[in-house]
């Protein structure tokens, strides 16, 4: 498959994975949609590491959340870009994090592959937020 139509594929892909992943975090816990995205990678394993690279893919990825109908959250973005990039062959690690600013709780999430931020912003409005650790049990 050309280089062109394989990135055109993941923004189709993308755009599809967003809608559904913003649909189920308004009618299913966090848990229930790890566990089948999970089942769902493990039943189907990726045999050979997408040719595109994992920055081009979450650019992609990236752009078609900024596509989709309805409206995503960082934590739908995250979770689709979690399952394509599994499903493109590449490991990527979901990150929750949290902030208590003058008094007022906070939650975010991004998405890492190989150590890199590709998905989201730790600090997206300046605020530092701290990744709780125990939550990556959940995205294995």
């Amino acid at each position: 498959m050309r280089a062109g139509i394989r990135e055109q594929s993941l923004f189709v892909a993308g755009l599809l994975t967003m809608v559904v992943a913003r649909l189920a975090l308004l009618a299913i816990p966090l848990r229930r949609i790890l566990n089948a995205t999970n089942g769902l990678n493990r039943r189907w394993p990726v045999r050979t590491v997408s040719p595109m690279g994992s920055r081009r893919a979450a650019l992609r990825i990236s752009q078609a959340a900024a596509y989709c109908p309805l409206p995503t959250t960082c934590l739908s973005r995250t979770l689709a870009a979690h399952f394509l990039m599994s499903r493109l062959g590449f490991s990527s690690v979901p990150r929750i994090g949290v902030s208590l600013t003058n008094g007022a709780f906070g939650a975010h999430a991004w998405l890492e592959c190989q150590d890199n931020l590709i998905i989201g912003d730790k600090s997206p409005d300046g605020t530092e937020y701290q990744p709780v650790p125990s939550l990556e049990r959940f995205f294995t």
